[in-house]
C-alpha cells in the first residue's frame, strides 16, 4: 500500500513551515507580499548572505541618448521586454518633463541594466525613461504642460532647432551594467532592491520581468487556457501572477523530474537544490533559450492534456483536501497541484479507478503533513512528494 509517513529529514533551519494554499487571505497587502501569498520564500531573507563567494561585476557607463536609440533598433542589443509593464505607466506630462529636463541638462536618475552571456542588455530599472526618450527622438508625441520651456509646447523632435536636437541627442545617461558571471540569484536579488520603490514586485512579477521570451509567453497562454480554468474552477487567482507561479512551478518540477533539464541541447543540466528561485529562474532561461520548440511543445501537450484527465477524473476538488469538519470548503492546494499535474501525464493515469485511489491518498497526507507541510522547498521534500504519487501509479499497475 501507498506510505503517507514524513519520508523526509533534511534539516534545513532557513526552511519555514508554510501555507502552500493558493486563495487570498483577509491580511494586509504588505504581510502577504512579505511571504508572497503564502507560496514562495520569505523576502526578509538577505539573499546575498547564501552566496558569500559570489562574483558581482557591476560597471558603470554612460550612453548618449542617440547612442541608446542605435543600440534598441539599429543593433537590438537593448531588450526593454514589453510583455512586462508596471501599473504606474507614465502619463503624457511625466514623459514631456523627462525631455524638458534632459533639454535642460538636468540629471536624471541612474539606470540599470542586466547584460546576457551573448553581450545583449536587458532594462531592470529605467524602463519607462527609456521608452519615453525612444519615442520622443521618433516624434511619437508632442511636448505638453511645460512649465520652464513653455515656448516648446506642442514641440515634436523634428519641431526642434538644431541645437536643441543636439543637446538632446548628445545628453549622458548614467547607467550600472550588472555583468556576467553574476549569478541569476544575485541578479534577481539586485532587480528586487532597486524595484522596492512604490508597490513591491512580488517573486513571479520579477521573473516575468526578467525574464520575458518563450516563458512568459507560454505562462500566460496556459494561465488563460481552458483546461487549467476548467479543472481549478477559475479558483486561483490571476492576481500577482499567482496563477502563472503555479504553473511555472509544474512545469519546472515536470520537466525536472522527467529528466527533460538534462537533455536540452546547448543547455547546462539544471538541478534542484533546495534553492525555489534560484530553480525556476533557471528553467525559465533554459526555455527561453531552448533551440528545439518540441520541448516547449511537449512539455504544453503533457500540461493540458493532463489538465483535461484531472478535470474528467477527479471533478471539481482535484486540487483541494476534504472540507473541515465545520463542512467549510479548503482551498486549492500547490503541492497538490503540482503532484497529481504529474501524476496524469501518465497514461495509466487516464482511469476511473484513480479517484479512488486519489482520495485516499489525500486523506493520508492531509493527516501526516510530512513533505507537504514543512519544509516543502527543500529537495528531500519535493523527492518525497513526487515519489509517493509515484506509488499510485504502482497501485495502477498492479490491477491493469
Amino acid at each position: 500500500m501507498i506510505n503517507f509517513a514524513n519520508t523526509f529529514t533534511e534539516n534545513n533551519m532557513s526552511e519555514k513551515i508554510r501555507d502552500t494554499s493558493l486563495e487570498e487571505k483577509a491580511v494586509p497587502d504588505e504581510e502577504r507580499l512579505e511571504d508572497e501569498y503564502g507560496l514562495e520564500a520569505n523576502d526578509d531573507v538577505d539573499s546575498l548572505s547564501i552566496y558569500p563567494n559570489a562574483e558581482v561585476r557591476v560597471e558603470k557607463v554612460q550612453f548618449s541618448v542617440l547612442h541608446l536609440k542605435r543600440l534598441y533598433e539599429d543593433r537590438k542589443e537593448l531588450i526593454l521586454n514589453p510583455d512586462f509593464q508596471r501599473k504606474d505607466v507614465w502619463k503624457g506630462k511625466q514623459r514631456s518633463e523627462l525631455i524638458e529636463s534632459i533639454l535642460m541638462g538636468i540629471p536624471i536618475p541612474i539606470m540599470y541594466l542586466f547584460e546576457t552571456a551573448n553581450g545583449r542588455k536587458q532594462v531592470v530599472d529605467g524602463r519607462q525613461r527609456i521608452t519615453t526618450i525612444i519615442d520622443y527622438l521618433n516624434n511619437e508625441f508632442p511636448l505638453r504642460d511645460l512649465k520652464i520651456l513653455h515656448d516648446l509646447n506642442g514641440s515634436r523632435f523634428r519641431d526642434l532647432d538644431k541645437k536643441l536636437q543636439g543637446i538632446f541627442e548628445d545628453y549622458q545617461l548614467h547607467v550600472y551594467v550588472i555583468q556576467p558571471p553574476t549569478p541569476e540569484r544575485v541578479k534577481y536579488d539586485i532587480f528586487d532592491r532597486v524595484n522596492r520603490g512604490g508597490t513591491r514586485l512580488n517573486n513571479q512579477e520579477m521573473r516575468n520581468a526578467l525574464y520575458g521570451g518563450k516563458a512568459t509567453k507560454l505562462l500566460k497562454e496556459l494561465s488563460e487556457s481552458e483546461p487549467f480554468l476548467e479543472a481549478t474552477e477559475r479558483g486561483v487567482s490571476p492576481a500577482r501572477m499567482k496563477d502563472q507561479y503555479i504553473i511555472l512551478r509544474t512545469l519546472a518540477f515536470l520537466l525536472w523530474r522527467n529528466g527533460d533539464l538534462q537533455e536540452i541541447k546547448g543547455m547546462e543540466p539544471i538541478e534542484y537544490k533546495s534553492d525555489i528561485d534560484d530553480f525556476l529562474a533557471k528553467v525559465m532561461i533554459a526555455i527561453n533559450g531552448c533551440p528545439e520548440d518540441e520541448v516547449i511543445e511537449d512539455v504544453r501537450s503533457k500540461f493540458l492534456l493532463a489538465m483535461k484527465r484531472i478535470h474528467r477524473v477527479l471533478g471539481k476538488d482535484a486540487f483541494r483536501f476534504e472540507p473541515k469538519e465545520s463542512g467549510t470548503r479548503r482551498p486549492i492546494n500547490m503541492l497538490l497541484f503540482e503532484t497529481l499535474t504529474y501524476l496524469f501525464t501518465f497514461e495509466e493515469a487516464d482511469n476511473k479507478m484513480v479517484k479512488s485511489l486519489v482520495k485516499d491518498w489525500k486523506k493520508g497526507i492531509d493527516k501526516t503533513g510530512g513533505a507537504f507541510r514543512e519544509s516543502v522547498d527543500a529537495t528531500s521534500s519535493v523527492i518525497a512528494r513526487f515519489e509517493n504519487v509515484e506509488e499510485i501509479l504502482v497501485e495502477i499497475r498492479m490491477f491493469e
